[in-house]
């Protein structure tokens, strides 16, 4: 098999996780986030028996034109490989729909923040705003975080990928140094040392702040942007690319210019609107319900080409989940778990 090239995204491929969902059993229909390929490759051969849909999420963007390569050149030979196999790409921006028209892969728009779930972001009135912003991003440069420099006092919510941590640690006493009203709501002040954050503490967090910030020039949908929605919180962000815009708008953001000033000075200005946290969920939670409406027409549109006749916006509840990501395992496990081998009826 050839080797993919090489892209400069940070979502490594093809050696990721697992990390996807059983959408519908039969007929098959799995979710996968991540590197858009990585559950294909690692799930294909253990179900080429059996029809599958794989509808594929992207925690980058499909416009990095090494990961699009990259991408085309995999789904070409799974798809010659495994003629039982379908892949629909999930976008998280109309623009990666037209790039995956013009190379030929099949594009469906639908952001993954739609997935993200309402009942854990949400507005908690009984904590104190202690800081103005607060920014979830890893400790890569790509973050941007020393845009944040002027405003007065800001929590990183930040976390660690398991490889080169030092190089991490460095980077954020830099950032620490630079930015003495920087907080790390989430570095354990008594062990002096990170502590990854449950989605519930998250939220806890992000209500500490008053605005919350992405500042990034190209990433994926970026799930933070419409955390902070469902928390009540309004946005700047820098211009980008990668579809985290998606869910902000004039009323509940403000899109600047990548300057530290201009950073600044968004913050201090929505902050002086004291927008109402209940106005701005409920805009995110209105294209939240147009996203999912659309995803579940996608999948009924499976079944219906299938011979499955059932209405799948009856049991979207009972099959959704936070992200659409259960535990990642191994392509064993899941397939185990979800009686998806030969011989399995």
């Amino acid at each position: 098999m050839t080797t993919p090239p090489a892209t400069s995204n940070p979502w490594m491929f093809p050696k990721d996780y697992l990390r996807c969902h059983l959408v519908n059993r039969d007929p098959c229909i799995i979710i996968s986030y991540g590197s858009p390929m990585a559950a294909p490759t690692q799930l294909c051969q253990h179900l080429a028996h059996r029809k599958v849909y794989f509808l594929l999420g992207n925690w980058w963007s499909l416009l990095d034109f090494g990961l699009l390569m990259q991408t085309k050149c995999v789904y070409s030979m799974l798809r010659e490989q495994y003629p039982l196999h379908e892949f629909i790409f999930l976008t998280n921006a109309p623009d990666e729909c037209r790039i995956l028209e013009r190379v030929g892969l099949p594009g469906y728009f639908c952001h993954h923040n739609a997935f993200l779930d309402e009942r854990i972001f949400r507005p908690l009135p009984q904590v104190a705003k202690d800081l103005d912003a607060v920014y979830t991003a890893r400790l890569s440069r790509f973050k941007r975080h020393l845009l944040a420099r002027d405003i007065p006092s800001w929590g990183l919510l930040y976390y660690l990928l398991e490889e080169n941590r030092p190089k991490q640690r460095a980077y954020l006493r830099h950032l620490q140094r630079l930015m003495p009203g920087m907080a790390c709501p989430n570095h354990d002040p008594q062990a002096g040392q990170y502590r990854r954050l449950s989605a519930e503490e998250m939220c806890q967090a992000y209500n500490r702040a008053r605005v919350g910030l992405c500042l990034s020039e190209a990433e994926g949908g970026n799930y933070a942007a419409t955390e902070y929605l469902l928390c009540g919180l309004p946005v700047v962000s820098t211009k980008n690319q990668g579809g985290r815009d998606y869910f902000l708008d004039a009323e509940n953001s403000r899109t600047i210019e990548p300057e530290g000033g201009a950073v600044a000075r968004a913050v201090a200005e929505l902050i002086s609107l004291n927008l109402s946290p209940r106005e701005i969920r409920l805009r995110a939670l209105l294209k939240i319900r147009e996203v999912r409406q659309d995803f579940i027409r996608l999948v009924g549109a499976i079944l219906q080409r299938e011979g499955c006749h059932e209405n799948f916006a009856d049991r979207f509840d009972s099959v959704f989940v936070h992200k659409m990501l259960t535990h990642p395992g191994t392509p064993e496990e899941f397939v185990a778990k979800h009686g998806l081998g030969p011989g399995q009826a």
